[in-house]
């Protein structure tokens, strides 16, 4: 019996992760332009040659990688305070009774309240847009690293401590990759808030990103340019998730 190829199993396994969804969404998507018959919803095609042509001629590329930029930095500066904190909290009762029920208080509070005080204090530009972002999924990061870090079992510690290890051992062999798998399934988590809200914040006081140019085309009734800005983001997201789920599989192999 002939074996099939290495790379096999995980081809097939692609194809069935992203692009048999993909082909149902688009297959949808057609039918639905084809039963409205309307100027707003285009065909599929003629969006993704829009798109094509955005991409190869247009600005399109500049409003990704300005969106992309503002995702990144945000993520980075909401992940870096959480850690330190929610593995502190986590790891130490005495410093979660402190630190958690603020936590707890300015989590429910709607950040997009927060949004003039933002603005008056960093202006219009990409400093408010990031720190708007990082603010809303900074409460995320921390409640996940927390509740990880503190699911711990003292038993690990005990054992690194009986071996003489020192507070750098016990973060590099027991803390660090007990939590790594939670931090790529919160970065998963908080990657989705993180685009609906940069969304948002490109939506206003900005001309630039994929957020403002989807508003523009929409303003413009130039439908297939609207889409093209939505298979940009689309496609954006996509790639970033792929990028997790792949770090994940080459850092995390004894966890899948």
């Amino acid at each position: 019996m002939r074996r099939a190829p290495r790379g096999a199993g995980k081809e097939r396994e692609a194809v069935k992760k992203y692009i048999i969804p993909a082909l149902s969404i688009l297959a949808i998507w057609a039918l639905a332009s084809f039963a409205a018959n309307r100027a707003f919803l285009p065909a599929p095609t003629t969006a993704f040659i829009e798109f094509y042509h955005e991409m190869v001629k247009g600005p399109l590329p500049l409003h990704l990688a300005i969106s992309l930029y503002r995702i990144t930095a945000a993520l980075t500066l909401a992940f870096i305070p959480a850690f330190a904190l929610g593995v502190s909290a986590g790891l130490n009762p005495r410093f979660d009774r402190i630190v958690s029920p603020a936590m707890y208080l300015l989590y429910p509070v709607p950040k997009i309240a927060l949004l003039p005080v933002i603005l008056l204090f960093l202006g219009l530009g990409n400093l408010s847009k990031i720190f708007l972002i990082a603010l809303i999924v900074f409460f995320q990061f921390y409640l996940n690293f927390r509740d990880e870090a503190a699911s711990i079992s003292p038993r690990y510690f005990n054992s690194l401590h009986s071996l003489g290890g020192n507070r750098r051992d016990l973060l590099r062999h027991v803390i660090f990759p007990a939590l790594l798998p939670r931090i790529f399934s919160s970065l998963r988590m908080t990657l989705g808030t993180a685009i609906a809200v940069l969304f948002m914040t490109e939506t206003f006081a900005t001309s630039e990103g994929i957020g403002w140019y989807v508003m523009d085309a929409w303003a413009r009734v130039s439908y297939p340019q609207m889409y093209a800005g939505i298979i940009a983001l689309s496609l954006m997201g996509l790639i970033l998730f792929a990028l997790i789920d792949l770090l994940q599989r080459k850092a995390c192999k004894w966890s899948l």
